[in-house]
């Protein structure tokens, strides 16, 4: 004699359903969000790079004359690493060691008045 069983009733399927998937979706957007937050930080880590690097083209070029105004300067080469009185220091956002030191001076009406290049030496 077989035996039946009764049918699963489609409610307490729907709910066991349902409890599963919220249980695992949290934890997955939550790693979601990690990886698109990753993404974003490399982007911006990669543009201040560029921006580091199109400052020493420009002034190894002589594009980066004194004269030029403190808001030109941020809008083309983006927030210095440090700002102390009129005196902007720009570097590299990951070689702090390796990579030269940009000093942009402003005169106080916020032009651009000395440009020095502080070469590290490399470590023995």
């Amino acid at each position: 004699m077989t035996k039946h069983y009764p049918a699963p009733n489609i409610a307490v399927l729907s709910l066991a359903a349902l409890l599963c998937c919220c249980g695992c979706s949290q934890p997955l957007r939550t790693l979601m969000a990690v990886g698109n937050e990753q993404k974003e930080q490399t982007a911006y880590v990669r543009q201040k790079q560029q921006r580091f690097k199109v400052l020493l083209r420009d002034i190894h070029r002589g594009r980066l004359l004194p004269g030029l105004r403190q808001e030109r300067v941020v809008a083309r080469y983006g927030e210095p690493v440090l700002r102390e009185d009129r005196t902007f220091l720009y570097r590299d956002p990951v070689a702090f060691f390796d990579s030269p030191k940009v000093y942009l001076s402003f005169d106080e009406t916020g032009l651009l008045s000395s440009i020095k290049v502080v070469a590290d030496e490399p470590k023995s």
